[in-house]
């Protein structure tokens, strides 16, 4: 009976997430104490995981071991509990570790961006000197003691009232204390992060519950969010929360509170205004009758007007921030290739029309072509895919800003979804975009060799092919599996 019992303890899917979410666990306090928060703030004005170690090829290759890693357990993790019915103790541990993983990564430096430290002086500016961030840039306040940290000071910030608002407590418990206003911007993203994953298991719990548990878990243990939202305290997994929420809403048909919370995603970075369309369609649609939907318009309208109101009117201003970033052409973007090309031929204002006419151009058209099968018959998975597919395509089309960590936004839509193919590709897509900063290495080694053309190929083919190599290694083979069946069916 011993025997028997150790054999069935010994296959527990238990045991076997308590020993890949351990392994899983060494991987980020490798990187956490590789790179300490407190001691690298100290020692450097500005740095990177790069530079600090003088960009040794055994730094690349510690990083590719470590994310390689992360990628592999939690892969594993998704095998064993893909058939695994709903297990509360089961959920319990995936969300043990998730909390363990981001809490170990809040000491970790953020090694491959420094927008965290921007985001510190925005709020500032607004706690301390009582100006309006999105309009006033950091360069303004030159004898701030904080300024030597910012690497965008030129620039007001690019977000949106909101997340200015959340930022605030942070800001008035550190004080003139830059280490802990830098700690506690970075433990901003945690609760939200721990908050979407309860509305993902909610939402799966709704529509696929056998697929709660695997689900949950690619969004929880994913390095990539995790990395970003908690190692660099990006800002854009807050913005999914409520994109998150507002999908939760959706599913249990609380229709007048999508819009509103969705615009609350909107407040903290304008770009996930594209979903607002699919949402409103899908709602409006669900509603019984004419007059029902009417109704349902002038308040969902009303709450969001008033909701704007309050947010948005103390900050009220053209979005100075946000229209500057607009016009940077990053290495990284797939428009930028166009805009590259075009520079050498026509000149640099020339190139940038070109470039943003045409992307926005294909991109409305690709955006209206996907709204009508919203229109004909409203379906929340239909709903849910195609808002990763717009992401996605915006990224590819018309972004001409684009960052590794804009990745994490299609993923938090949309990698928890038991749809083999969207999971394959926002798999891969994660991969990549963590990939992308060992290309990065590859640049700094040839930055003086390297053109702006071939230095943004890099980074497009290491980024974007791998997942749209899936994405139409998918289709076909979908298309290959129908016309086998259509023949075996002829043939019977």
């Amino acid at each position: 009976m011993k025997l028997i019992d150790l054999s069935r303890w010994v296959r527990s899917p238990l045991l076997h997430i308590t020993l890949l979410g351990t392994l899983s666990w060494l991987a980020y306090l490798h990187l956490a104490t590789t790179y300490p928060l407190e001691d690298f703030v100290r020692r450097y004005t500005l740095t990177d995981f790069g530079r600090v170690n003088d960009w040794k090829v055994a730094t690349m290759l510690d990083f590719i071991a470590t994310i390689s890693a992360m990628l592999l357990f939690g892969l594993l993790a998704w095998c064993v509990l893909y058939r695994q019915p709903r297990n509360k103790k089961l959920f319990w541990l995936i969300f043990a570790f998730a909390v363990l993983f981001s809490s170990t990564l809040l000491t970790m430096y953020p090694i491959t961006s420094s927008d965290v430290f921007e985001y510190v002086f925005h709020s500032r500016i607004l706690v301390h000197y009582g100006q309006n961030p999105l309009v006033v840039p950091p360069i303004a306040f030159k004898g701030d003691p904080f300024l030597r940290q910012i690497p965008w000071a030129l620039h007001p910030s690019p977000y949106g009232p909101l997340w200015v608002l959340l930022t605030v407590p942070g800001s008035l418990l550190a004080t003139n204390n830059f280490m802990v206003s830098l700690f506690m911007m970075k433990f901003m993203p945690l609760p939200f992060f721990l908050g979407c994953i309860f509305i993902i298991a909610a939402i799966l719990r709704l529509v696929d519950s056998k697929y709660q548990l695997a689900g949950t878990l690619l969004f929880a243990w994913n390095p990539l969010i995790l990395l970003e939202a908690i190692g660099n305290g990006h800002n854009g997994l807050i913005m999914m929360f409520f994109a998150l929420f507002a999908m939760y809403l959706l599913l249990k048909r609380h229709w007048v509170w999508v819009i509103p919370v969705l615009v609350a995603a909107v407040l903290i970075k304008w770009a996930i205004a594209i979903l607002l369309i699919p949402f409103l369609i899908y709602c409006w649609r669900m509603q019984p009758d004419s007059r029902a939907r009417w109704l349902y318009l002038a308040k969902t309208f009303a709450i969001t007007a008033v909701m704007v109101l309050i947010l948005a009117l103390p900050f009220l201003a053209i979005p100075t921030g946000l229209l500057e970033e607009a016009n940077f052409y990053s290495l990284l973007a797939m428009p930028s290739v166009v805009y590259y090309f075009l520079k050498g031929i026509y000149g640099n204002n020339v190139a940038k029309v070109l470039t943003l006419s045409m992307g926005l151009a294909v991109y409305l058209i690709v955006y209206i072509i996907s709204l009508r099968s919203l229109l004909r018959k409203p379906e929340p998975r239909h709903l849910m895919l195609l808002s990763v597919f717009l992401i996605v395509a915006y990224f590819g089309i018309a972004c001409v800003h684009f960052q590794p960590w804009f990745v994490v936004w299609p993923i938090a839509l949309g990698i928890w979804i038991n749809h083999a193919m969207v999971r394959r590709v926002l798999l891969v897509f994660t991969a990549s975009a963590l990939f992308s900063y060992v290309a990065n290495f590859f640049w700094i080694w040839n930055y003086n060799v390297w053109q702006a053309l071939q230095t943004n190929l890099v980074f497009v083919v290491v980024i974007f092919s791998p997942p749209i190599f899936i994405g139409v290694l998918n289709m076909l083979m979908q298309i290959l599996s129908q016309r086998m069946k259509y023949r075996q069916a002829l043939l019977d």
